[in-house]
């Protein structure tokens, strides 16, 4: 996410919650209009990237069954120059349903930032969506924010460091082992409402993630307007036992990543299956390698690296969170929180 590089020395010591001033500049809440100003913006602000397209952007703000945008601006005249914008996201925290928050486009106009402006303007609108949007309904929130953009919302705006990111990789090309009573693996174009009942029966052990049921699977992957995913079922006898989410690239253009992973943790010939399947879809596609996120204080991490063959990578990500109730500090959510790398939101 572009930031400017320099931020005043003289901010550091401002409270969070005192007002920020950025007079310059109208700062609002996206409304019903403002579409092809804010994916103009995008485009210029993150043009280092793929352009986002106006389907990309209805898909991902406007049809997101987790709820309406949460977007503030930054407007000089009729353009955009600035943008603070959160994914609503249903969750489970501690098992309890909580609507949560993917913090995703972030920047300002990049004519802003080697000036102090930049900085102000990006904190105005960070402070705008906290003032609009939190009110208490949102105990936590996520994303990966790039380094410079990092330093000044850990300063200002009650962001902290979670986790580095460390993807699991393995050669696509080796064997793995065969399980007796493994199920029946079958892509499919959607997931029916049999993957409710299997995050009914995989959501007490996560305790807290994503809810991964068949509206939020359907929409993050099966209609993704740009990217083609992999969707895999795992049943026996009728009984959907697990599913797993897969797409070329990601990360980098010569992995197959393992996006989204739903399977009981005691259903090892599932889990197996799955991961056998995977490697052969990415062979299927002259890719040498498979990719997942765990997070690695998760024992699922450690025992796909002693019994399937995957390696630790580090990444330049890191992970930042927000959290706004007592006893969610960075090592119980290190422990207890399960992502995966759908729960990134630039892949």
């Amino acid at each position: 996410m572009p930031a400017r590089r320099r931020h005043d020395r003289g901010a550091r010591t401002r409270h969070v919650g005192d007002p920020v001033s950025a007079p310059r500049f109208e700062i609002r809440p996206f409304r019903a209009g403002d579409e092809e100003r804010v994916l103009a913006f995008h485009n210029l602000a993150f043009a280092g990237h793929a352009a986002r397209s106006r389907a990309h952007f209805d898909w991902k703000f406007l049809r997101n069954p987790a709820g309406p945008p949460e977007l503030v601006l930054g407007l000089e005249g009729e353009r955009c120059v600035a943008v603070y914008a959160v994914e609503p996201v249903r969750c489970i925290l501690r098992g309890e349903p909580v609507l949560a928050g993917l913090q995703t486009d972030m920047a300002v106009a990049p004519e802003l930032r080697t000036g102090l402006g930049g900085s102000r303007l990006i904190l105005a609108v960070g402070e705008a969506y906290q003032r609009t949007f939190l009110n208490g309904t949102k105990p936590i929130e996520w994303g990966f924010p790039e380094p410079e953009l990092q330093r000044v919302c850990v300063a200002h705006l009650k962001v902290g460091v979670l986790r580095d990111v460390c993807f699991l990789v393995r050669k696509a090309g080796r064997d793995l082992p065969a399980r007796a009573g493994a199920p029946d693996i079958t892509p499919v174009a959607r997931f029916s409402s049999t993957a409710d009942e299997l995050w009914q029966r995989c959501a007490p052990e996560l305790g807290t993630a994503t809810v991964r049921d068949a509206r939020y699977l359907n929409w993050r992957y099966a209609e993704h307007p740009d990217v083609p995913h992999v969707l895999l079922e795992a049943r026996a006898g009728g009984l959907l036992r697990g599913l797993a989410v897969l797409r070329v690239g990601g990360p980098d253009p010569r992995l197959f990543s393992l996006m989204d992973w739903l399977v009981p943790q005691d259903d090892r010939e599932t889990e197996g299956a799955l991961l056998a399947t995977a490697c052969a879809e990415a062979r299927a596609r002259s890719l040498p390698y498979l990719a997942a996120w765990v997070p690695l204080a998760f024992p699922l991490a450690l025992r796909w690296q002693e019994e399937y063959g995957f390696f630790a990578k580090s990444t330049p990500f890191q992970e930042c969170y927000r959290a706004w109730l007592p006893g969610l500090g960075r090592r119980w959510l290190d422990e207890h929180w399960f992502q995966t790398m759908g729960d990134i939101d630039f892949f």
